[in-house]
């Protein structure tokens, strides 16, 4: 009886702070692409790539004289064709070992950086929603129904404008 009892009490007090309980939602694909450090990123990671591709052009340039050199066979001995055919072989396969190394290293350090930039994204939703006195903030494209929500996304986006403000005058003050 004393079970239920407690049980009934939990219940009311719990509607009862329930109806004071303030939901909000932002759109983080939007606050994604909108995010000052965004393109910083993505140019950084452009820039890994693109030293990345640098690095594997002369294993591919090596692999493409081999390539030609064994489709003119026509001067060279069964064994020196052997030879070089595996070579090739063997280029082709460390090659190929680099590239998948690259692709890994590259998706990795998107992964980082995509989290670093979500993060700081979240931290901002975070103090946007306090300001705002919401207990819950939700991404819209992952949520189907919250009943009297508020979008945060536009004032988050006008808290982005206002670090980058400050950052610059940051940068400015620093150069003097």
């Amino acid at each position: 009886m004393r079970f239920i009892t407690f049980l009934c009490c939990f219940l009311v007090v719990s509607m009862a702070s329930a109806r004071d309980f303030k939901v909000a939602v932002v759109d983080m694909q939007k606050l994604f692409n909108n995010y000052p450090g965004t393109d910083k990123a993505k140019k950084k990671l452009g820039d890994l790539e693109e030293k990345k591709k640098e690095d594997l052009a002369d294993s591919e340039q090596e692999l493409k004289d081999l390539q030609k050199d064994l489709s003119d066979t026509s001067l060279l001995s069964e064994k020196q064709k052997l030879k070089k055919g595996k070579l090739y072989g063997d280029k082709l396969q460390a090659y190929k070992q680099a590239t998948e190394e690259v692709q890994k290293e590259l998706m990795a350090a998107e992964s980082e950086m995509t989290q670093t930039i979500v993060d700081q994204i979240n931290k901002i939703v975070g103090i946007v929603a306090q300001g705002q006195g919401v207990d819950l903030v939700l991404d819209s494209s992952k949520t189907v129904f919250v009943k009297d929500s508020t979008d945060l996304t536009k004032e988050v986006l006008d808290q982005f404008k206002k670090t980058a403000d400050s950052d610059s005058k940051d940068d400015l003050g620093s150069k003097k």
